[in-house]
């Protein structure tokens, strides 16, 4: 799904939430999830839109409606270490769709 399709279908109710995924090397991709499922967001060529920061983000979900949460994920560091049993599962913390700034 493309970032400008985002307030469309926010507006339609078919996106549940917003999902800030933080990555390695300190970027973030943005994903809605869909009937339980997570999709990525693209960007305008069609790649994986990564933004640098949250506030990049609400910037350019200025006309997402705020009827849809945000959540700021970082996902567990478990996931990706070899020979470590299952740990804490991803952090997950709701935030607001819009800077009160």
């Amino acid at each position: 799904m493309k970032v400008e399709d985002l307030a469309g279908k926010v507006k339609a109710g078919s996106i549940e939430e917003l999902r800030l995924v933080s990555v390695e090397g300190g970027s973030y991709t943005l994903h809605a999830v869909i009937e339980g499922a997570s999709q990525r967001v693209l960007n305008a060529n069609g790649e994986t839109l990564h933004v640098a920061s949250v506030d990049q983000a609400r910037k350019l979900l200025v006309d997402v409606p705020d009827t849809v949460p945000l959540f700021l994920v970082q996902p567990a560091v478990y996931d990706e270490m070899v020979g470590l049993d299952s740990g804490p599962t991803d952090s997950r913390e709701q935030i607001p769709l819009h800077s009160s700034l």
